[in-house]
């Protein structure tokens, strides 16, 4: 029978409370609207709009009543651009304001639909029995497109007629989607854009038939199936992308020569007055060329050129200055994340020391708004930063994590704050005379989901440690619910540890850790080196081989926790998924014994089968460097592992395939090693689905009562 928290856990509603998301203001900068969970059914978005006086908030759409817009089967291509997004919801996936501010443009599960926000009637735009991905608003409000079937269409609002852009989609070839690595790896999730007039649409054709095609076996409780894809494997063919420009009124196009090198990668596009905005990486992704073409095609600048040692992160930080030939961008170049205004062919830093920009998330003639940390990695703050080199203002004040949306006016701003004691929760916020309107709360009052567990509730507490060359490393620490200081108690490391991630900040942590908690458990979560929101060198130590560095500073970690006088060193265990199963499994390897037991849960287990953009911009080419290809894979290190394990792996996973366990498990049982597994059929790699998500967590558990409680 499963945990009794655990199954509150994963039912509605959610136990932290609703936390709306897709948060837009209308054009008018009226009303604030947003999408939220169901009340009683975590799987369906509503969407809601509420007065800037945060008092009247209104039901647009219940997405109950869209059930007959629904087609029972997903396509391809949308079941992978959700996979990629981490959306698993239904109902309202996604809206878009129209320029009237009282008609939206509504996205209900593949069906694109039209709400008159005032007399809620409610027209689909699609044809019945058709499922659409991508479904968007041009910038003037008159179009709208989606792609089906591998096709780009468009649409206006006063006219029933499609207009189909290109007909040239078959198996491998797709117009107007991004690929799989720009969706996977880049967090590029477009493959079409509109200039700002509406006159062109920008679209990308990905020929896929060059990337090598292997077979995906997922099984599921109907049996096994066998799907033909095209993964781009590490120092393998990657897709080839083109870039055309169609005039929208006749269909006339041409190519845009974006690239120079046939295996560049197509990074970023953006539109603007001035043309078409590119961002070309170079294949080692040492260079980043921001360059702007003319809609007949014509290359017109190179504006600037990032290069790196090891790689060049990507951003979406160029942003345009109104009524302005200037524009911004943020560059690591001085080793942290900055500011930089670009005037006249000169660029202008307009922060500097070792914090860092995150995002900019509104533009305004004089100013820019920010969001970042100046004091603290932990913290991300709202700043205000001016052109004239004024000083930069800190808007934001509470202590915790601030992700914002702003008016487009400038005058208002949604502040969606979150803290170790707070869970996510939203106010409306005033530039001008200060006020704060409560949006969605959120606290932990009577009548709040998670208020009746609150005198179980431990506050995770953070921390530092340095590394062995001495930059800073942030820890988070719960301790169990009933943790006695002259008792020793059990720890089990929850590891992430990869590239690109930064999990522990002043936010609400993931109420699977009160989980471990209750059963006696202390979580202890340390970002090591590689991981992201730091300086560039903060980074830079994996480069050339992964799982080193890492496991280094876990186990500097783990020599922290023995130190404290509560701990049993005889009972420390380590647990991650994906990156976290890589390295649960090299730090039972590496360990020399510290780790009594691991859960690795869908791992890495050879890089040579992991995809290209992700692996060579930290190993590179595997003909290159095939001593840190082989330093850096687990199947030839598990000599070493001792404790218990298990292993947790999704048969239907499209992202870490299912191929890397079944070697682990090969090899483990050729070395006579005792293990534990549990695979779950036609889960895919984020394992979230309700009952998985229960029957997974119940069976960590259970192993965790054997081989670390006891």
């Amino acid at each position: 029978m499963a945990d009794p928290f655990l199954t509150r856990l994963f039912s509605e509603p959610a136990l932290s409370g609703q936390v709306p998301q897709d948060i837009q203001f209308s054009p008018d900068g009226e009303r604030v609207s947003y999408l939220a969970t169901a009340p009683n059914d975590l799987n369906r978005l509503n969407l809601y709009a509420c007065s800037l006086d945060g008092r009247r908030i209104t039901l647009l759409l219940d997405a109950t009543t869209l059930e007959e817009t629904a087609v029972e089967e997903m396509t391809d291509e949308e079941r992978a651009q959700r996979e990629r997004k981490r959306a698993f919801g239904g109902g309202v996936t996604g809206y878009a304001w129209l320029p009237d501010s009282r008609r939206l443009l509504i996205n209900a599960d593949g069906a694109a639909l039209v709400l008159d926000s005032a007399t809620r009637d409610l027209r689909r735009l699609t044809p019945q029995g058709t499922r659409q991905t991508d479904i968007r608003l041009s910038p003037t409000g008159d179009l709208f497109a989606f792609v089906r079937a591998g096709d780009l269409y468009l649409r206006r609002f006063d006219s029933d007629v499609e207009q189909r852009i290109t007909n040239d989609a078959v198996d491998g070839l797709s117009n107007g989607l991004a690929e799989f690595i720009a969706q996977e790896e880049m967090q590029r999730l477009e493959g079409y854009w509109f200039s700002p007039d509406d006159r062109w649409l920008i679209y990308a054709k990905v020929d896929d038939r060059g990337v090598a095609e292997t077979y995906r076996y997922e099984f599921s409780d109907t049996g096994l199936q066998a799907f033909a894809q095209r993964y781009p494997y590490a120092g393998a063919s990657n897709a080839r992308v083109t870039l055309w420009c169609v005039e929208c009124d006749n269909g006339a196009r041409c190519e845009v020569a974006w690239s120079d090198a046939p295996d560049d990668y197509l990074a970023r596009v953006q539109v603007a007055a001035n043309g078409i905005w590119v961002q070309a990486q170079s294949r080692d992704q040492t260079r980043l060329a921001l360059k702007r073409f003319s809609f007949a095609g014509e290359w017109l600048e190179t504006p600037l050129v990032e290069q790196h040692t090891t790689w060049v992160n990507l951003h979406d930080n160029l942003k345009f200055v109104p009524d302005s030939k200037d524009f911004l961008w943020t560059s690591e170049r001085d080793g942290h994340q900055h500011l930089y205004l670009y005037h006249a062919g000169r660029a202008v830093q307009l922060t500097e020391g070792t914090g860092r920009v995150n995002a900019i998330v509104h533009v305004e003639a004089a100013c820019a708004m920010v969001l970042g940390w100046r004091d603290a990695a932990t913290e991300q703050h709202l700043f205000r930063v001016w052109f004239d080199g004024r000083e930069v203002e800190k808007l934001s004040d509470e202590a915790g994590w601030h992700d914002v949306v702003i008016s487009p006016n400038g005058r208002h701003w949604v502040d969606r704050l979150t803290s170790l004691s707070q869970p996510p929760g939203l106010s409306l916020r005033s530039f001008q005379d200060g006020t704060d309107a409560a949006l969605a709360p959120n606290t932990l009052v009577e009548g709040h989901p998670y208020h009746g567990f609150l005198d179980a509730h431990v506050a995770p507490q953070l921390g530092t440690l340095d590394a062995e060359d001495g930059q800073e490393l942030h820890f988070r620490l719960t301790l169990p619910v009933e943790f006695d200081p002259n008792r020793r108690h059990p720890v089990l490391v929850n590891v992430y540890g990869g590239p690109g991630v930064q999990r522990v900040r002043n936010a609400w942590a993931p109420l699977t850790l009160q989980l471990f908690a209750r059963a006696g458990i202390a979580i202890f979560e340390l970002d090591n080196r590689g991981g992201s929101n730091r300086a560039k060198a903060f980074e830079d130590p994996l480069h050339g081989r992964l799982g080193e560095v890492e496991v280094t500073d876990q186990l500097r970690g783990v020599d922290y926790l023995r130190s404290l006088d509560w701990v049993d060193a005889g009972r420390i265990g380590v647990f991650g998924h994906s990156y976290g199963g890589y390295l649960t499994l090299l730090c039972l390897a590496r360990g020399e014994g510290v780790f009594r037991c691991g859960v690795s849960q869908a791992p890495v287990t050879d890089w040579r089968l992991y995809d290209s953009h992700y692996t060579e911009r930290y190993l590179g080419m595997p003909d290159a460097n095939p001593e840190g290809y082989a330093a850096s894979n687990v199947i030839d290190q598990l000599e070493g592992i001792e404790g218990a394990l298990l292993v947790i792996h999704g048969m239907a996973d499209d992202n870490v395939l299912f191929a890397h366990s079944t070697l682990l498990f090969k090899a483990l049982q050729d070395r006579h090693k005792r293990f534990e597994m549990m695979t779950y059929p036609g889960a895919k790699h984020s394992l979230q689905e309700r009952n998985v998500a229960i029957h997974r967590y119940q069976t960590i558990l259970d192993f965790l009562r054997r081989e670390l409680i006891q």
